[in-house]
């Protein structure tokens, strides 16, 4: 009675030590439990680090009522940033009177305007979009809308994220 016990409790033991051998990963050749083996392959792999960030920069557009200029700035890491460039753009020109009309971020810019209008007055639109076709549709709609009978694009930019390392 005791030798069926015994070997059954070999055989338990036998199936038992498999399942050990299983969970090693070792090269070929080399015995499992040796030191060039190592745990195995079969857990959660860690997702892949990333290699850097997209950081969002500013455009902004100044314009003159007095003369029409622009003064436009894009590519910058602050809003405060962009506004200072196209204000020094538009005084550049020779203006005093320079405002910023718009600030946009990450987008696209168009800027329409026409000097013929149902009111007799010059007409002016500065939409920003995801890019310049659509900035420019909803610039000519909107110019249209307010009464623009010649309303053409003087500008277009893009102000792009900017894809930094780690």
């Amino acid at each position: 009675m005791k030798l069926p016990l015994s070997l059954g409790l070999v055989a338990v033991c036998c199936l038992i030590s498999f399942g050990a051998f299983a969970q090693t990963a070792c090269p070929s050749g080399v015995a499992a439990g040796s030191a060039l083996c190592g745990p195995s392959g079969g857990g959660e792999e860690a997702p892949p680090r990333p290699t850097g960030e997209w950081i969002k920069t500013w455009g902004a557009i100044a314009t003159s009522s007095s003369s029409g200029d622009i003064g436009s700035s894009t590519g910058k890491f602050s809003e405060e940033e962009a506004r200072q460039g196209a204000m020094q753009l538009c005084t550049k020109l020779g203006n005093s009177d320079c405002v910023v009309s718009h600030t946009y971020r990450n987008q696209c810019v168009a800027v329409v305007d026409s000097s013929k209008s149902t009111s007799g007055r010059a007409i002016g639109k500065i939409i920003s979009a995801v890019s310049i076709p659509a900035a420019q549709e909803r610039a000519l709609e909107d110019c249209r809308k307010a009464g623009g009978t010649e309303c053409k694009v003087r500008g277009t930019d893009c102000t792009k994220p900017y894809f930094h390392r780690y």
